[in-house]
């Protein structure tokens, strides 16, 4: 799995204290949800990847199609828009 710094860094870090709740929940549950790649490339899941690689903790992947590296970025904030990580302007 590769990292593009520019993709993770469009989403601020989670607190410690969502990191901890998120961890447990992987721990407790396993995680649930699949990553999403583009190219091998990680879009989608980075604290997931991170924690379960920690953890040895089995997780899927899907891998969706852009057209280039801005659509992926774009994807990436409509994407955040709503969860904890970003609000509507």
């Amino acid at each position: 799995m590769k990292i593009n710094n520019d993709f993770k860094s469009l989403i601020p870090p989670l607190s410690k204290y969502e990191y901890e709740l998120l961890e447990k929940s992987l721990l407790d549950e396993g995680c649930r949800d699949a990553l999403v790649t583009w190219k091998g490339i990680l879009v989608d899941g980075h604290n997931r990847y991170e924690i379960c690689q920690k953890h040895n903790i089995k997780f899927r992947t899907v891998e969706k199609k852009f057209k280039d590296e801005n659509a992926v970025k774009l994807w990436i904030l409509d994407n955040q828009i709503g969860r904890r990580n970003l609000n509507r302007l």
